[in-house]
């Protein structure tokens, strides 16, 4: 995307060249103009980045945070203003949308676009591959019949000259529907609420009217007054949608709860718990903790699937075709590190060990935040490391701290060795999130700074995850797509022979 240097080994034009796509032999290098950072940590982004952003933290902003597996919906405040010329990223949206806004009225006028949706869960285009069998228009096995054989297409109109004004209110779409995992209730009521919560949109234009978004506390507001599990009205009238499609009792789970309603000032004087909406298979309420399914179990929801029940097998055609009908172990693949035509890697006189290559959750962080703050660089080594095994390191010749490089035709890594008897032998494990904006020397290989837990990983698309239109198979955004399987890769480890720290 970049065309970044010094952290590519492999031949990019030969080695990764996809056989059923024609690519040009001059193909461009980069294929990004323009890279804008809106972060308040300095993270790799920001090291390739042509603009930073400077960016408010959770400490100096207004934000919601909360997971189905979390009891209770967290409020941020802001214990201080931005500092200097920081924004919040509602703020800084605001400004760019304010921007393109102004330059379309020259040059970008109104249009309407023609646009691709993948064949969607909880929606009719779960039926779109009967039997779960692939019809391919192109090759005229089938009609290409949008929904069934192709993506659907709509008509999107994209009104730029006034994007700033529909960006602070809230439109009138939101009013028809709010649609969830299929579960569909009228806007209608909830828009009026919210309404009557916030300003209007007094300048004259296209949201004039309509309730405003300008300040982030009114974007967080629209977001706990049209959620289920923040508003006892919403939950109810989703309740009461579920019933309607399932043929079951299920509008006593919200019974109540109509007269709740909770607020940013509300879960900020004192947390409030979330309430049960069939968003999430899982139903907690006081005294109950949250768990997966009881929905499911307890009430006799079917699950979301082709069948309605727990099942292990698929009978897709591209499932079976790779093996992958029933659940089974995929071990990694044993290609070597490098191929025919990557680039050379010099020798350095030091033996090298092969390791299958894991990147397992953060753990001398916050969430992967912060690591470079003294307060958390005292909790271990500081900078990056790389976790090794007794035999491995003796079979290297380098000891616990030694530096080491780790490297494949992807890229480089330059981090201290942690020798422990608690990983095995043909292994090494890297703390993912560890950026290379502290304590990282340069490489031999490449002659640039060591790179992140990333560079000797390449993400490649998975085909069985790419299955759509059949069952819950179907495309949901973070919900079926593709996983974390460039995780686990083979890699070289060898000494480093000079640690060199470079001025750049």
């Amino acid at each position: 995307m970049l065309g970044a240097d010094g952290h590519i080994l492999g031949d990019e034009n030969t080695a990764w060249r996809p056989s059923t796509v024609d690519v040009p032999d001059e193909a461009p290098r980069g294929k990004l103009d323009l890279m804008i950072d809106l972060d308040f940590r300095m993270t790799s982004t920001g090291l390739y980045a042509d603009v930073v952003l400077p960016s408010a933290t959770w400490y100096e902003k207004y934000d919601l945070s909360t997971t189905d597996m979390h009891p209770y919906v967290h409020p941020f405040n802001p214990a201080i203003s931005p500092p200097w010329e920081a924004r919040t990223d509602w703020a800084t949206f605001r400004s760019l949308a304010q921007a393109v806004a102004r330059l379309a009225q020259d040059h970008l006028p109104a249009r309407d676009d023609l646009v691709m949706i993948p064949l969607q869960h909880d929606t009719p285009d779960e039926l779109g591959q009967p039997l779960g069998k692939v019809r391919d228009w192109r090759a005229g096995e089938a009609e290409p019949v949008p929904g069934k054989t192709m993506p659907r297409l709509a008509v999107i109109h994209r009104d730029y000259p006034n994007l700033d004004q529909m960006y602070m209110a809230l439109g009138p779409l939101a009013r028809q529907s709010i649609v969830c995992k299929g579960i569909q209730i009228s806007g209608e009521r909830a828009y009026d609420e919210f309404a009557s919560q916030v300003e209007a949109c007094r300048a004259p234009g296209v949201a004039q009217g309509m309730p405003s978004l300008e300040r982030d506390e009114s974007a967080v507001q629209a977001i706990l007054t049209f959620s289920g599990a923040t508003n006892g009205r919403r939950a109810v009238e989703e309740w009461e949608a579920l019933e309607r499609q399932t043929g079951l009792s299920l509008s006593a789970i919200g019974r109540g709860h109509e007269a709740e309603a909770q607020t940013l000032q509300s879960i900020t004087a004192q947390p409030q718990l979330a309430m049960a909406t069939p968003v999430w298979s899982g139903l907690e309420a006081p005294g109950r903790r949250y768990a997966p399914f009881t929905l499911n179990l307890e009430h006799q929801v079917p699950w979301r699937t082709l069948t309605g029940r727990q099942h292990l097998y698929q009978d897709h055609e591209l499932l079976l075709d790779f093996g992958e009908g029933l659940p089974l172990y995929r071990p990694p693949l044993t290609l070597p590190p490098f191929a025919s035509g990557d680039t050379h890697v010099p020798p350095n006189e030091a033996r090298s060990v092969t390791v299958r290559y894991l990147t397992p959750h953060q753990k001398w962080g916050i969430h992967t935040t912060y690591t470079d703050t003294p307060q958390m660089l005292t909790l271990f080594r500081g900078g990056q490391t790389i976790w090794i095994s007794e035999e491995d390191a003796s079979a290297m010749g380098i000891h616990d701290n030694d530096w080491v490089e780790v490297y494949n035709r992807n890229g480089v890594i330059a981090a201290r060795a942690v020798v422990t008897y608690r990983i095995p032998e043909g292994v090494a494990m890297m703390y993912h999130a560890q950026d290379r904006v502290i304590g990282v020397p340069g490489t031999e290989i490449t002659k640039d700074r060591g790179g992140t837990h990333n560079s000797v990983t390449r993400v490649i698309p998975k085909p069985t995850h790419m299955v759509g239109g059949y069952g819950h198979l179907s495309y949901g955004f973070n919900y079926y797509g593709p996983s974390g399987h460039q995780r686990d890769t083979i890699t070289w480890i060898r000494p480093l022979k000079e640690v060199k720290w470079l001025e750049d």
